[in-house]
């Protein structure tokens, strides 16, 4: 049988919040679907505030991936010129002097760090620590968890290295064995001095670690090449391919929608929901609430992220009795804007953006026995738009007056209902990514650049597939709705 043979692609590791996926681009930054794996995974969570995962069970999950994606192309894919990795980010797991992981991985969502924020918070001037490092102190970053490591764990001391997971397996892979992380990745931890893009020597000093407690710092296109002899073995076709540094999933997310510059930001809504911009430029004042991440001397990503987005989706599954999810847009196109009469804070995990605020819960207000599980749903989702809205008009001066919005993320492309109300919250066209992986394609993107073969990220472009324009009726209803959710913010805040 005759079958068409490609001589050059990437592979793409993409290290999710609820899966795996590793796939397959070519040299134009598009998917090869044939080539594609996707392996779910679950992050325990208790009551306590627990978010965590097994990091020896997620490395043979993404190196299962691999395994998958090369004998699929066996006899299809001749050479791979990289192999990229983006991961979820604020990640941290503590490694022994064996390179062997002794902690759990603890996630973003992972929340019981809060004593331990208060006291950055009391000892250190929580300002100037977010304009050097683009962070708010807060549970979801590093800081607070490497205290509470200390004052909760045992084995403590026997901590050689604080990393990301995403750094963690790319240790393991090479004969080189070192701990390396990109800037992108260790601006989520917030250690980093986004200015000097040095770890932030005041902060390492604060919780009595040195530097070399954690990783080197490197430009994403730094690489590694030069296989293991048990991963030679293993990955043949890779033994002497380069491996780029992981990178955040939301820059991957970012630049794979095509929202580089002033004329576009990116709406991402998977598990979690963000909006941001990418600027070619260094941020001098970081607005307060938002976050300030750093790609190269050059690239900054601004804006603001809730552990809240289709994952609700899922907790309402679990806890409300609902339609089937095939039936569910068609539910909710059914229902009017507002008439619920419910007010929601959609902290389960915990607020982000913009408030920061460690002990806010999810409230909900204002409901009544009439209401259906529907309608409940319904303002939960309507919430996290508001949330979003909220952001983008800080954002405003940042960007361009046609500002494009670009929406990517299967929680939010697969609810076509809650595009819409996106559009009408923020009163704003929403164009549509066509790419089901803009995530994996910015990895895909940034190591074209690397590799010289692309001079710029926007050499290649994200396709548009649907717009969606804002209804000003449901505007005016909205922003209305929006005041209410402002109201109780304050009086959560004021308890």
């Amino acid at each position: 049988m005759n079958r068409s043979v490609i001589k050059e692609s990437l592979i793409v590791v993409d290290i999710g919040t609820s899966s795996v996926k590793t796939s397959i681009f070519d040299l134009e930054g598009n998917i090869l679907p044939n080539f594609s794996i996707t392996i779910p995974h679950t992050i325990i969570s208790k009551n306590d505030g627990t978010s965590q995962q097994d990091p020896e069970m997620l490395r043979s999950i993404v190196e299962e991936s691999i395994d998958i994606v090369l004998e699929k192309s066996e006899g299809y894919i001749e050479n791979i010129v990289g192999v990229g990795l983006d991961s979820m980010a604020s990640t941290l797991v503590g490694i022994n002097k064996y390179g062997k992981p002794i902690t759990p991985i603890y996630t973003y969502a992972d929340t019981r760090s809060n004593n331990q924020v208060d006291k950055i918070k009391q000892d250190l001037n929580e300002t100037i620590l977010h304009q050097e490092t683009g962070a708010v102190q807060h549970t979801s970053y590093i800081p607070s968890k490497i205290m509470w490591m200390k004052d909760n764990i045992n084995n403590f001391k026997d901590i050689d290295k604080f990393v990301d997971f995403s750094t963690y397996i790319y240790s393991n892979w090479f004969e080189n064995k070192n701990f390396k992380a990109s800037y992108s990745i260790s601006s989520w931890s917030g250690l980093l001095d986004r200015n000097k893009l040095e770890w932030h020597s005041d902060l390492i000093d604060y919780l009595d670690i040195s530097e070399d407690k954690l990783p080197k710092l490197r430009p994403y296109d730094d690489f590694e090449s030069g296989l293991n002899n048990n991963y030679s073995k293993r990955w043949k076709k890779l033994s002497e391919t380069p491996f780029f540094l992981s990178v955040g999933d939301g820059m991957a997310a970012t630049i794979g929608s095509g929202c580089t510059g002033r004329k576009k930001i990116s709406i991402t809504v998977g598990s979690t929901a963000a909006i941001r911009i990418l600027l070619d430029t260094k941020v001098d004042k970081v607005p307060k609430g938002l976050w300030c991440y750093r790609l190269l001397n050059d690239y900054t990503l601004l804006g603001g992220s809730f552990s809240e987005g289709g994952n609700l989706i899922s907790w309402a599954y679990n806890n409300l009795k609902l339609p089937k999810i095939e039936n569910l847009n068609s539910e909710l196109l059914k229902l009017q804007s507002g008439s619920h009469g419910i007010s929601v804070l959609p902290f389960l995990l915990g607020e982000r953006a913009l408030g920061w605020s460690n002990n806010s819960k999810g409230i909900i207000s204002g409901l009544k026995y009439s209401n259906t599980s529907i309608e409940i749903l319904q303002s939960f989702l309507e919430s996290i738009s508001y949330r979003l809205y909220l952001v983008y008009e800080m954002l405003k001066d940042f960007l361009d007056k046609d500002v494009q919005v670009i929406a990517s993320g299967g929680a939010i492309k697969n609810l076509p209902w809650w595009i819409q109300t996106t559009s009408d919250v923020l009163d704003k066209e929403i164009y549509i990514s066509k790419d089901n992986q803009d995530t994996g394609k910015g990895v895909a993107i940034m190591m074209l650049r690397a590799l010289g073969y692309v001079g710029n990220f926007e050499d290649i472009d994200s396709d548009i597939e649907e717009k969606y324009s804002p209804d000003k009726k449901n505007h005016k209803i909205h922003k209305h709705l929006i005041d209410s959710h402002l109201r109780l913010y304050e009086k959560m805040m004021n308890n």
